[in-house]
């Protein structure tokens, strides 16, 4: 799991990022990147459209953050980012999503 101090979560910071942030798109999911502050901290966002069950929402989520906290060196220092999760990650591994966030990055 990524630490408290590197995760975002006031409402503020994500409108922010929504309005200005600049988009990618992969195949797993979509980031959105915000270059301001710093230290860099990190979201995902696992809609109740990918699944209904939040047994499953939390282990995208958890799977996410892993891959994240390994690649951490990979973002930019000051960065906000944002992840929104598509539907077809759900049968995924670490590794195929690591090789999304590489793709991205």
């Amino acid at each position: 799991m990524l630490k408290k101090e590197f995760r975002l979560n006031k409402r503020q910071d994500f409108k922010e990022i929504k309005a200005k942030g600049k988009l990618r798109n992969g195949e797993l999911f979509s980031v959105l990147e915000l270059k301001k502050g710093p230290s860099m901290k990190v979201a995902v966002v696992v809609s109740k459209k990918i699944s209904k069950k939040a047994v499953e929402r939390n282990k995208i989520r958890r799977k996410m953050y892993l891959v994240i906290s390994k690649n951490r060196d990979m973002f930019s220092e000051g960065a906000r980012i944002l992840f929104l999760v598509k539907k077809n990650i759900l049968d995924k591994s670490e590794a195929e999503m690591e090789k999304c966030l590489k793709k991205l990055f």
